[in-house]
């Protein structure tokens, strides 16, 4: 039976998917939560991870390490970076980095040291979702909800669809430990946009179930 890690950063994400995965057990590591139960044959480990980068790979570690995962999906919301993109689309990160991450020469902005320029979400888990938007993913240690934060990430990644606070270090963890990842994201809100604030609650009353859909077909066809 497989093992798939589900990641999500808030309660609020988690909810999308206690109505169609059987939960049966929870155990506590680092003071989170990991729900197991299953779905389409297969074993899903659940875990809120908290917003962050450390917390993200805190737990991507463990879901490797302690519950031998074969893989992760990583779903949950994010802030659109183009007008390409509504509130509401999913976008796949196909590419992931870090857009607060600067080690100096000769290293690329967002590359860390001795890594990889770009993390990547699997190939193969990102061509079971061929009807949803692929692009670059930028993320960091910052809840952008400014102009000045929103252009800087764009001049430095103009080709990023969205920003998040998590998937670079869950597909940094997993390039690590040599799992594959899925970073799939969820557009909430159009960061430093007039009320900025009420699209993003707006969003929640309404949060759509469409995570529940793409985290389900991708359980059935891994």
């Amino acid at each position: 039976m497989k093992k798939i890690g589900l990641m999500v950063a808030m309660q609020k994400e988690m909810e999308f998917f206690t109505g169609f995965i059987d939960f049966y057990e929870t155990k506590t590591i680092h003071r989170c939560n990991f729900k197991i139960g299953k779905f389409a044959d297969k074993e899903v480990i659940a875990v809120i991870s908290g917003m962050g980068n450390v917390n993200a790979a805190l737990c991507a570690s463990d879901l490797i390490s302690v519950f031998n995962v074969d893989m992760i999906i990583n779903v949950g919301i994010s802030g659109g970076l183009t007008s390409k993109l509504n509130i509401g689309d999913f976008v796949v990160g196909d590419e992931i980095v870090y857009h607060d991450v600067w080690c100096g020469q000769p290293n690329k902005i967002g590359q860390v040291q001795d890594l990889p320029e770009l993390f990547h979400s699997d190939k193969k888990l990102s061509s079971l979702l061929p009807e949803l938007k692929h692009g670059q993913i930028c993320c960091g240690d910052l809840f952008v909800d400014n102009k000045e934060s929103l252009n800087k990430i764009i001049t430095e990644f103009p080709y990023a669809l969205a920003v998040d606070m998590e998937s670079a270090a869950i597909a940094q963890t997993c390039f690590l430990y040599e799992k594959p990842m899925i970073s799939v994201r969820q557009v909430s809100d159009t960061p430093g946009v007039e009320h900025h604030a009420e699209q993003y609650a707006s969003f929640w009353e309404n949060a759509p179930k469409n995570s529940a859909d793409v985290v389900q077909k991708l359980l059935k066809e891994i």
